[in-house]
């Protein structure tokens, strides 16, 4: 996979709303909070979960937070090995991902207008 370990404390920034992504991490120990742009805690990852591949797969921004909740190691996948995996993977495989990922990305903001609507 060509990837590196990473170590983060706690409080630590991992990434930030609206930067180029340039790695996908797999997390090994500890814990990471995801934090919303309005600044909403509206997730975790734990141990054994992979985050911040949906700005690569979607060529995007980063559009959250990534904040190191308890001290944390990651395996750091580089961008373009996340790419070549992706792209050499069973189209279905690639088809079923990408939808997913948007739809997560039309739910959250379907989610952001129905909230507003109610105030």
């Amino acid at each position: 996979m060509g990837s590196n370990k990473i170590n983060w404390i706690v409080g630590e920034v991992i990434y930030k709303l609206g930067e180029e992504a340039q790695y996908a991490y797999l997390l090994t120990d500890g814990e990471v909070e995801i934090i919303s742009k309005n600044g909403t805690k509206v997730g975790f990852i734990n141990k054994n979960e992979v985050f911040g591949e949906q700005s690569i797969i979607l060529n995007t921004k980063r559009t959250v937070t990534a904040i190191a909740r308890l001290k944390s190691t990651a395996v750091a996948i580089p961008k373009i090995n996340l790419i070549n995996d992706y792209k050499n993977s069973p189209f279905l495989i690639q088809a079923v991902l990408r939808s997913t990922y948007v739809r997560l990305t039309n739910l959250s903001s379907t989610l952001k207008d129905d909230l507003k609507s109610l105030e």
